[in-house]
């Protein structure tokens, strides 16, 4: 199908149509009339077509219609010189490129990585936004959650361990999910769900551990004798108070009570005072042992600024004492002993958040005919950590055997949906039983659980892997679970010319790029050009040279460094031009861009290097790519020898490492051409030109040497059919060609150029019926120009466009390099 362009005011898109072969082109602008001005410039091949000229000719697949849509006024102003003088106008919208990814990330996602990839939680980073078709080791987003589940009746139970993890930003296919190199579905126990964008999960069990618990044996209480007993005597007591179940104790403030100061209440003690009451027989003075909980320690003082007086009162409530002794016995002022009688208790251990449920673990290893007893007391506690009343509570527990002869060790978890409701909690664990060699309990992790119901994540794919766990590992080791997986993104039809927001899994670079700016960035369609990027996706020889594989993982890195980051997979620069993000691939080309001379250069800041050794002092090239089975960074290596490329590694090559690769035939691809690069583009140019040079990165252009002596290059001054005037003389040396700029700037082929007979000044050539531009000195300023020499010449003329810089002059320094064909060959 035939290609029209229509061209609305510079800085704004232009708008492509494919227009079906056999159309007659008059038709077709009548058809879409209501869409233009009353003021159209149209070229046909690089034709401009007069009012008298006939516009109902059959289009073809060879045919490229341009339509310049302006206002009244403005096409003559603008169009009419060579085009690129809109440069001088629009100034301010020269291009800017984009700063290039150089592939090296501060944040990295273990999909980044290399070696020892494993899942980590990457607290505070970026979400991974992955493109193609990477091997995935998904981030954490919470603490990995264990239960025992028994699957019988006489099943000790087994440790299964749960994992949420999010594999990233968007929608993605998945397959081979492994643990490191097993799959996953080998292993015993394991099972895995794979939860798209929006999907809803009907509960997940959110988990904290306890930090302060990590398998502590709890002591049977015939282990009591062997625990040292916290002990502080006060041989002066203020006051003591009997009343209402509770016994308050006031003393002078002794460092030894400190330890009692600073327990969390409540708190098991035991506590010897003097008591007096009366009996039939009479008073009655004895030291009496009483037993019960610590419920509240307070320091006072008596107000006084300069050395005050200060107390420590301590209470005790659930109060086991002598029965004989009755509550109106008066408490002395003789003896307050204090003892710690916690000491067969482990905790209190500390929810570290807020939750509604509490999950203990145990073990118990018995013998033949053993068990185990303990009670479990927990309580709500404040910010203070002080107990909230009412919130108290004591389970039991106990685990038996129905071994006769064998032992074995019972793993448990018992979950508690405590009285108090949602907060944190202080929990203690007691045995109540004794123990042996043969009866063993241990405390092995408490977590604070919350359950979460039909939760969402709208813009994430996540993944639960259930595994179970080793019971008796050797060692610890990294979670390594992964799987390999395929980005789906938007796309474009280049037919219609239209984005196509329909999610598909893609590998190309193009669908990353249109992805990345319209859906990541939040950009409008206008401000990128995405049929000429959809242009160069379709044109390249083989769809593997535009894959780009990779994990974006740090949230700084800008939206011009993932763009780029992401074409230079592909060869392709991106720049702006006219605000208006553009495309241009380093591959190889039929004819320049533009045709520089004398006419339109300056001398200043002009330079010529030649590398007389390969440039940089390399003599080869290595190009590293992640292989897509084993994952691990693999190289592509050639070296120039002998004036030859040979497929082994250089001893001093330039190595290129390219985000993105994850193929071989695209990374020797580039490994090749950079290596060709070296020997066929040694030459380097700075020129600084007129206005004209506002052009591509990337460009080809032809540029002679400003110095040349025998300059075969000037401007148009007449044509009458295939003779062509001159503004220079022109000497012939063998065959030479020709090119000539049309009106709008944009170079013919070449054509073969002889003397003219009548005239130094002139050259005839067959070039078709092109619009030219002749000066006049009124309404034609920029006349059009042409370049004459060898094909030697012509092809050491050819240079590529590394960077573009605008002057406050109103002219542009350029760098460009040497171009060959054989480079791309």
């Amino acid at each position: 199908m035939a290609l029209v362009e229509i061209s609305n005011f510079p800085g704004t898109p232009k708008m492509r149509c494919r227009v079906p072969n056999g159309t007659i082109f008059y038709d077709w602008l009548a058809a879409n009339d209501a869409n233009f001005h009353r003021d159209l410039l149209i070229v046909r091949n690089g034709v401009k077509l007069t009012d008298d000229d006939e516009l109902a000719f059959e289009l073809s697949e060879l045919d490229t219609v341009q339509i310049f849509d302006q206002p009244k006024g403005i096409v003559s102003d603008i169009l009419s010189p060579i085009f690129k003088v809109v440069g001088t106008v629009f100034s301010f919208l020269a291009p800017k490129p984009v700063i290039a990814n150089t592939g090296g990330n501060t944040v990295d996602s273990p999909n980044n990585s290399l070696t020892g990839q494993t899942n980590t939680a990457r607290v505070y980073k970026a979400k991974p936004d992955i493109y193609g078709q990477v091997r995935s080791f998904p981030d954490l987003i919470q603490e990995s959650l264990f239960e025992y589940i028994s699957t019988g009746t006489k099943d000790g139970g087994k440790k299964y361990v749960t994992e949420w993890m999010c594999i990233g930003i968007g929608k993605y296919d998945y397959e081979s999910v492994r643990y490191s190199e097993s799959s996953l579905g080998s292993m015993a126990g394991a099972e895995y769900q794979f939860i798209q964008p929006g999907e809803v999960i009907p509960t997940i069990n959110e988990g904290y551990s306890f930090d302060d618990v990590d398998g502590q044996e709890v002591p049977g209480a015939n282990q009591g004798d062997s625990f040292p007993v916290e002990t502080a005597t006060a041989t002066t007591v203020v006051s003591g108070t009997y009343s209402g179940g509770q016994i308050a104790m006031k003393i002078v403030k002794q460092a030894e009570f400190d330890y009692f100061m600073g327990l969390v209440l409540p708190h098991a003690v035991t506590f010897d005072i003097n008591v007096t009451y009366a009996t039939a027989s009479g008073s009655v003075t004895t030291d009496a042992t009483f037993s019960g909980t610590l419920v509240s320690a307070v320091e006072t003082n008596d107000g006084a600024v300069i050395n005050p007086v200060r107390w420590y009162t301590f209470t005790m409530g659930d109060l086991d004492g002598p029965p004989d002794i009755p509550a109106n016995a008066t408490i002395n002022t003789t003896k307050f002993v204090l003892n710690d009688n916690e000491a067969l208790v482990v905790g209190p251990f500390f929810s570290p958040v807020e939750s509604t449920q509490l999950w203990i673990h145990t073990q118990s290893s018995l013998g033949p005919k053993k068990q185990t007893n303990w009670k479990v007391v927990l309580w709500k506690i404040d910010d203070d950590y002080n107990m909230v009343p009412g919130t108290q509570q004591t389970l039991t527990f106990q685990q038996t055997t129905w071994h006769k002869q064998d032992s074995e060790t019972f793993y448990r978890t018992d979950k508690i949906t405590p009285i108090g409701g949602f907060g944190k909690y202080a929990i203690n664990l007691q045995r109540t039983d004794n123990s042996g060699d043969s009866s063993i309990l241990k405390l092995e992790e408490i977590h604070a659980v919350n359950v979460r119901s039909n939760v969402v994540h709208p813009t994430d794919t996540l993944v639960r892997v259930k595994v179970r766990a080793t019971e008796n590992a050797l060692g610890s080791r990294d979670r390594k679970y992964n799987a390999l997986v395929t980005r789906h993104t938007i796309s474009y039809n280049l037919s219609t010319q239209s984005v196509d927001y329909t999610l598909r899994p893609s590998r190309s670079f193009a669908d990353a790029v249109a992805h990345t700016w319209l859906i990541m960035g939040e950009q409008l369609v206008s401000s990128i050009d995405l049929y000429g990027l959809y242009s160069i996706a379709e044109s390249l020889p083989d769809d593997r040279l535009g894959y780009f594989d990779y994990t974006f993982d740090d949230e700084n890195d800008s939206l011009g460094d993932r763009v780029q980051a992401i074409c230079n997979a592909a060869s392709v620069v991106a720049y702006w031009d006219d605000g208006v993000l553009t495309f241009t691939r380093d591959q190889k080309v039929d004819y320049p861009a533009a045709v520089f001379n004398r006419a339109n250069m300056k001398t200043d800041e002009y330079k010529l290097t030649y590398e007389a050794t390969l440039p940089g002092g390399y003599d080869g090239v290595q190009v590293s790519y992640v292989h897509p089975t084993t994952n691990n960074k693999t190289y592509i290596n050639y070296r120039v020898l002998n004036g030859a490329i040979v497929e082994q590694e250089a001893e001093n090559p330039n190595k290129l490492e390219i985000v993105g690769f994850r193929n071989e035939y695209q990374a020797r691809e580039r490994a090749l051409r950079e290596t060709k690069r070296l020997i066929y583009s040694r030459v380097k140019m700075n020129a600084k030109v007129f206005e004209d040079g506002i052009i591509q990165v990337g460009s080809v252009i032809q540029m002679p040497d400003i110095y040349d002596s025998n300059q075969q290059q000037g401007y148009i001054t007449g044509r009458s059919g295939n003779n062509f005037d001159t503004s220079e003389p022109i000497t012939f040396t063998g065959s030479m060609y020709v090119l000539v700029t049309d009106s709008l700037g944009n170079p013919t082929l070449r054509y073969p150029a002889t003397a003219r007979s009548d005239t130094k000044y002139g050259f005839t050539a067959a070039i078709p019926s092109i619009q030219l531009n002749i000066w006049n000195g009124d309404t034609v300023q920029l006349p059009s120009r042409y370049l004459i020499a060898t094909v030697e010449e012509l092809d050491s003329q050819l240079w590529k466009v590394n960077s573009i810089k605008p002057n406050t002059d109103n002219t542009v320094s350029l760098t460009v390099a040497e171009y060959s064909d054989a480079i791309y060959q």
